[in-house]
């Protein structure tokens, strides 16, 4: 159990592909008794739809299996956004060089050859946990980032949004004041004043949905700042 003590902060799940029966469960048993949480597939069409729905840690994947093969599967898991981060190890029988190029040009980050030393095995999936686990914290820091970053630039926009409407409905609140004073009497000047805030008011308003169209809010979520020259 020593094997993944650097580990245990945290609950980690493989995902064993492997027709063989026998050898699944081997497999199942040790990774186990390592602490991690081990579940199974028989061939790539079951991993497929596996890794979509539970999204484990690490997969270590057969070549060789009836149906869908080891290759194909592995291409379909690295061209999934939301799995293709998943490390996947192939195991091949065969030792056919092909066979290994082409999983490791599906995606695959490493393999290993049958029949394997056990102790070499766990030693290389520890290896990619690891890596694993470094990934996932630097994806989650970077996600906090991004959402302080988010509500900085929504503040900083309500702030300068509210700083620029603030001077016409100043001077309109201050017209209508006036008018007020001289009992609905109604000046050319103090209509031209109204005329010019309400110009105002409405090309920031019409600005706003234009920058909307322009940079639609995933495109928005994904930039540093967004230059507002209508607003100052």
């Amino acid at each position: 159990m020593a094997t993944y003590s650097l580990l245990k902060n945290r609950s980690l799940t493989i995902l064993v592909v492997e027709d063989d029966a026998e050898l699944r469960e081997i497999l199942q048993v040790e990774f186990e008794l390592e602490g991690l949480t081990a579940i199974t597939a028989t061939n790539g069409s079951e991993a497929v739809t596996t890794v979509r729905k539970l999204k484990p840690d690490l997969i270590l994947m057969d070549i060789m299996m009836p149906g869908m093969d080891g290759i194909e599967a592995t291409k379909i898991v690295k061209s999934n956004e939301e799995t293709k981060h998943i490390p996947i190890i192939m195991l091949t029988a065969s030792g056919n060089r092909d066979d290994i190029v082409a999983g490791l040009e599906a995606g695959a980050i490493d393999y290993i050859t049958k029949p394997f030393f056990m102790p070499e095995l766990k030693a290389r999936l520890k290896s990619v946990l690891q890596h694993k686990v470094m990934y996932d914290e630097l994806k989650r820091i970077q996600d906090t980032l991004i959402r302080r970053e988010r509500l900085q630039t929504i503040k900083e926009l309500t702030e300068t949004f509210q700083g620029s409407i603030n001077g016409p409905l100043t001077v309109i609140l201050g017209r209508i004041h006036l008018l007020k004073k001289k009992n609905g009497k109604i000046a050319w000047e103090d209509l031209e004043a109204l005329q010019k805030a309400a110009d105002k008011i409405k090309e920031i308003v019409n600005h706003l949905g234009i920058m909307e169209w322009m940079y639609p809010l995933p495109l928005l979520n994904d930039i540093d700042f967004v230059d507002l020259p209508f607003l100052n």
